[in-house]
């Protein structure tokens, strides 16, 4: 894990959830949204991943101001039948949104073997792999994806391109275990999600090379770029483009979210798909853990190449960052600033680092 700036401020995740919450009540979200809220970023940040964490404060206010986010909304089923939902957002917050359908689609899967559910209107979602976990927790295993066709939210370019087409189209996918934590795969589709592009950023950092392209279409690993016209690149070349090609198609075209009355203001469009499948389905959930297990030990059981200590399996990471941040979440001083800012903007004062 990468070592806190030498000016990051401490907080405590119960302070980080306890101020986010009374942010978006202020902004006019209700006491049990905005705690949800608050216990999603913070738990992004207590992950490892800081680019959906609390620095998506000020994000999601200026959407308040700007009509996009309606924090009293609520998430609702326009149409479904025994495997499937369709569920409009509503353009509630996008945790809202997506806890709900994730919600449709395993007990969907509960009840039949499958649920899939096909949302628009849904805002920024946050971490997907919440998402995943959510289903894992629930016995059933569940993947999700998510699309924007906004022209601000293209930021990534098609293989062999070097101007906007997609966005960052993130998915997850979560396994349940007994007595483990699920094994969760998550991920952008572009080589860095636009949140760690601004991380590294606000922290003065640079991007990895190959990342990133300036706006005359030159290579480049200054984060400002990418805010001033320049492009995302997709990850594995044609293998990256391909795969968020269809997760555009999955979440956008399936769910009819680019269609005009499902835009928002400024013709802003969003869509996600959620699927949950019940293991037990095919066979005991004993089976299905055992043979999760056997595949685990046959993955970390090859020697560590030069430079690794270990082979971790997809969730590994963020338990252990969970671990390491169980008791102080350290933030750069100039996100904080930003943040207290947002917070400030609507009559909320920060509170004292540890």
């Amino acid at each position: 894990m990468a070592a806190a700036p030498a000016d990051a401020l401490l907080f405590t995740p119960a302070t980080l959830v306890g101020y986010t919450r009374d942010i978006f009540v202020a902004a006019g979200a209700p006491a049990a949204v905005a705690q949800r809220l608050g216990d999603s970023l913070v738990l992004s940040n207590r992950s490892g991943h800081d680019s959906h964490g609390v620095i998506r404060i000020p994000q999601y206010l200026r959407a308040i101001r700007q009509g996009q986010l309606d924090p009293k909304a609520t998430p609702v089923v326009r149409r479904s039948g025994p495997a499937w939902a369709h569920v409009d957002g509503c353009w509630s917050f996008g945790h809202e949104a997506a806890r709900f359908a994730m919600t449709e689609a395993t007990d969907r899967a509960r009840a039949g073997g499958v649920g899939f559910v096909s949302a628009f209107r849904t805002n920024h979602i946050g971490r997907l792999g919440e998402w995943a976990e959510q289903a894992a927790e629930a016995r059933v295993i569940g993947a999700c994806a998510v699309a924007f066709t906004h022209r601000d939210a293209l930021l990534v370019a098609p293989h062999q391109g070097a101007g906007r087409a997609l966005s960052t189209n993130p998915m997850a996918i979560g396994l349940p275990r007994w007595g483990a934590p699920p094994v969760v795969l998550d991920f952008a589709t572009s080589i860095m999600p636009e949140g760690k592009v601004r991380v590294a950023m606000e922290k003065g950092a640079t991007l990895p090379p190959g990342s990133l392209l300036d706006p005359e279409g030159r290579p480049t690993i200054d984060p400002h770029d990418l805010y001033a016209g320049g492009v995302l690149l997709p990850f594995a070349l044609h293998k990256g483009y391909a795969l968020s090609f269809m997760i555009d198609a999955l979440s956008v075209a399936l769910s009819g979210a680019d269609e005009p009355d499902a835009r928002g203001p400024g013709g802003f469009e969003s869509g996600a798909f959620f699927l949950a499948v019940d293991p037990q389905t095919f066979g005991p959930f004993d089976r299905w853990n055992q043979a999760l297990e056997r595949l685990a030990q046959r993955v970390r059981s090859v020697p560590p190449a030069p430079g690794f200590a270990e082979v971790l399996i997809p969730g590994e990471p963020e338990s252990r960052a969970r671990a390491a941040r169980a008791v102080a979440i350290a933030i750069p001083s100039a996100t904080w600033g930003t943040i207290a800012e947002a917070g400030r903007s609507v009559g909320i004062e920060p509170p004292i680092a540890a």
